[in-house]
């Protein structure tokens, strides 16, 4: 016999009531985020994925066709000189001749002179130079690239291949970068200019070159040329045979003239059009990535929907009372604070690949802020460590962490150095903490704290750099209670010593101290607990991994515009300041001049004395000149023993009188290494813009024929350039 049913006492049945719904609430809370999350993660994703593969595809083919758009250039270039030093020749040898119709006036053995001295010019490209009656005189470069110029033959200037115009030089299937220029001068007694040659430059483009373009462009994806209009093929690529081969079904879908853009066959890609410089369409590829991170999502989703049923029993029968759910809800913020902190670690890690210094001060500045809940965040720098290196118009100067081993610091170096004089010495901290980025709340605790950090920010460092010694103290938040900004904590930033360093060299060891980041709490805040330090800890290593790949990035700039030898700019950064300073004076109705130098006899000083002394001799030249001219001039070492001077608001007389200065300085004394003195000298050429020319390569070239006369009249003087670079140059004193 059983007994009456004991009754349910309100109490319990309110709170089993309560435990249901909190179960319904949990398991609502719990699992729709989750499949929400991840069906937007299948469909977003892939999206995303097609998104930014387009995107790397478009920047790639805009950075390859600017690329070769100055490759073009530089053929042209080479073209024109090749065809003045020809036309020069000519001139000089019809007089000889007495030949009134220019007859004969090319030799063989001067076209082949010239032909391998403008592909020395321009390596792997092809040199071919025919007679007034277009038979081949003379081919120089690699034996492929000499056969494909050879095959063009002499066409009109207005109908034959020129990249600078547009018009591709392709033959058959081959694909490359052609001039024409043809070689005129002006017989003694008369004004009528005749041809006399004609110049063909090939610089081919096949897998090799546009290989060696992607890799200095620094992309993953695949470069192919395509012809401007007709049938759509590739005339070269730089990928494989099996990259090629994906190509198929995307070319089938591609236009036969103009751009294009997109995805398609798993492939996002770019097509340029063509125009001036740029005789051919460039099709950029990337594969679309995301696959792996799609099927991550729908294995979330299936585990979830497994886990649903066994989900709902354990929170129904497990539910604690309110007390224990609410302990269950700080676990749950708990976690969440914790997936924050990761969020912050793996974002941190993508600002490593920014070069933007003051966005990315400004990423770290406002990560911090939120990161730790401070109401103020500040970071500095000391301007000496990572500020950008000062682009000098005459030399690069050498940057703090240079590699060990390489050359002793030439004569830009000390002259740069003389100017900026010991930045970690002679300035005071105060002026070297410039560089900087500030944020916080919008509200009056952290306006207050925004105004007090900066100065203890400033302080910190100074006596974190007294003890920077033991990477201890500035790798670990320094905790510090501050009158107007509440709890602060401050860590120090450490950068690797070398900006580009060697896999030994790598480790914490080899870090040293640049910069502090501190964030403040705000007056009558709670101070910070280990989840925030953790926090500030991570962001301070990852901000030392990104401001050090900017330095890097910095530094490799700087070399890949400086001549290793003299410390002098390279002709990249001559062709640049040029062009630009002519666009500057173009816009004002401003002059320049440019001096061509040229060592005389110098084959002979290697010759007699060894390279090691001509290394030398090209060393204390580069001091020499340097002495002769401003601080606002540009000096750059145009290639062997040629140099470039780029005067600025100088006209030609002026250039002339700076001529005047570096032959007496090169005549001054002689050039000493042990127990060896020689005398050398040099010859020059002034030519001055816009007198001689308007463009950088009008200028170049007067210039250089300005040279040659120089050293046609006996070297060791100046010669300046008349207006017509087809007629004879004549002496000028100097």
């Amino acid at each position: 016999m059983t007994g009456p049913a004991l009754p349910v006492r309100p109490g319990r049945e309110a709170l089993a009531r309560l435990r249901s719904h909190l179960a319904v609430v949990l398991a609502v809370v719990t699992v729709v985020p989750l499949v929400t999350g991840v069906v937007l993660l299948g469909l977003i994703a892939p999206a995303q994925a097609r998104s930014s593969a387009v995107g790397a595809a478009a920047r790639d083919a805009d950075a390859a066709a600017v690329a070769l758009s100055g490759s073009c250039e530089a053929v042209r270039a080479s073209a024109r000189v090749a065809a003045g030093e020809v036309a020069a020749f000519a001139t000089r040898n019809a007089e000889a001749l007495d030949s009134g119709d220019g007859e004969g006036a090319v030799t063989t053995e001067a076209a082949q002179t010239f032909a391998d001295r403008a592909a020395a010019r321009r390596p792997g490209s092809a040199v071919a130079v025919y007679d007034d009656r277009a038979q081949l005189l003379a081919g120089a470069g690699p034996a492929q690239a000499r056969a494909t110029v050879v095959n063009i033959g002499v066409q009109s200037g207005t109908a034959g291949p020129s990249c600078w115009a547009g018009r591709a030089g392709s033959t058959g299937d081959a694909a490359g970068l052609a001039e024409v220029s043809p070689v005129q001068i002006i017989p003694a007694g008369s004004t009528t200019k005749i041809d006399v040659a004609t110049v063909v430059m090939w610089l081919p483009l096949d897998r090799a070159s546009l290989g060696a373009l992607g890799a200095r462009l620094g992309t993953s994806g695949q470069l192919s040329v395509l012809p401007a209009r007709g049938q759509t093929v590739v005339l070269a690529s730089s990928g494989d045979a099996r990259a090629r081969a994906t190509l198929t079904r995307l070319l089938r879908n591609l236009p036969s003239t103009g751009a294009a853009g997109g995805t398609r066959g798993g492939l996002g890609f770019r097509l340029t059009d063509t125009g001036p410089g740029l005789p051919y369409r460039v099709l950029a590829t990337r594969e679309i990535g995301g696959g792996g991170l799609r099927l991550l999502g729908w294995s979330l989703l299936a585990l979830a929907l497994l886990a649903l049923a066994p989900l709902w029993i354990v929170i129904v029968r497990l539910t604690r009372p309110v007390t224990d759910e609410i302990a269950a809800v700080g676990d749950e913020v708990q976690a969440g604070r914790m997936a924050l902190a990761d969020s912050l670690d793996r974002f941190g890690e993508a600002l490593a690949h920014t070069h933007d210094l003051n966005e990315l001060l400004a990423t770290i500045a406002g990560t911090a802020l939120s990161g730790t809940g401070a109401a103020s965040a500040v970071i500095i720098l000391a301007t000496d460590e990572s500020g950008e290196p000062s682009e000098t118009n005459s030399l690069t100067s050498s940057v703090p962490g240079s590699v060990p081993g390489s050359r002793s610091q030439g004569p830009a170096d000390r002259r740069s150095a003389e100017r900026a004089g010991d930045a970690r010495g002679a300035r005071p901290l105060g002026e070297r903490l410039s560089v900087r980025s500030e944020t916080g709340r919008p509200d009056p605790e952290g306006d207050q704290a925004r105004a007090v950090l900066p100065a203890f920010a400033e302080q910190h460092f100074a006596e974190l750099i007294e003890n920077s010694q033991n990477q201890q103290v500035f790798s670990e938040p320094q905790l510090v209670d501050v009158p107007g900004a509440g709890p602060v904590a401050a860590i120090g930033i450490g950068v690797d010593a070398l900006p580009v360093e060697s896999p030994a060299e790598r480790g914490p060891a080899r870090r040293r101290l640049i910069g502090v980041l501190a964030v403040a709490r705000g007056e009558g805040a709670r101070p910070f607990d280990a989840l925030h330090l953790t926090r500030l800890r991570a962001l301070a290593g990852q901000a030392g991994a990104a401001i050090t790949n900017v330095r890097r990035y910095l530094e490799v700039r700087r070399l890949s515009m400086t001549d290793p030898l003299t410390g002098l700019g390279n002709r990249a950064q001559l062709v640049s300041s040029l062009s630009r300073e002519i666009a500057a004076a173009g816009r004002g109705n401003g002059v320049l001049t440019v001096l061509m130098l040229d060592i005389d006899h110098f084959k002979m000083v290697n010759d007699t004395w060894g390279h090691g002394f001509g290394d030398i001799v090209l060393h204390d030249f580069a001091a020499r000149l340097l002495a002769c001219v401003r601080e606002a001039d540009t000096v750059a070492r145009y290639g062997g023993e040629e140099f470039v001077v780029l005067l600025r608001d100088t006209d030609a007389d002026g250039g002339c009188r700076v001529a005047e200065r570096v032959l007496q300085a090169a005549r001054s004394r002689p050039f000493e290494d042990a127990d060896i003195r020689q005398q050398v000298t040099v010859s020059i050429g002034v030519a001055a813009y816009p007198r001689d020319g308007r463009t950088a390569d009008d200028v170049l070239q007067a210039a250089d024929s300005a040279l040659y006369a120089a050293k046609r009249d006996g070297r060791n003087r100046w010669r300046v350039a008349e207006p017509s670079h087809n007629a004879p140059i004549l002496p000028v004193s100097g």
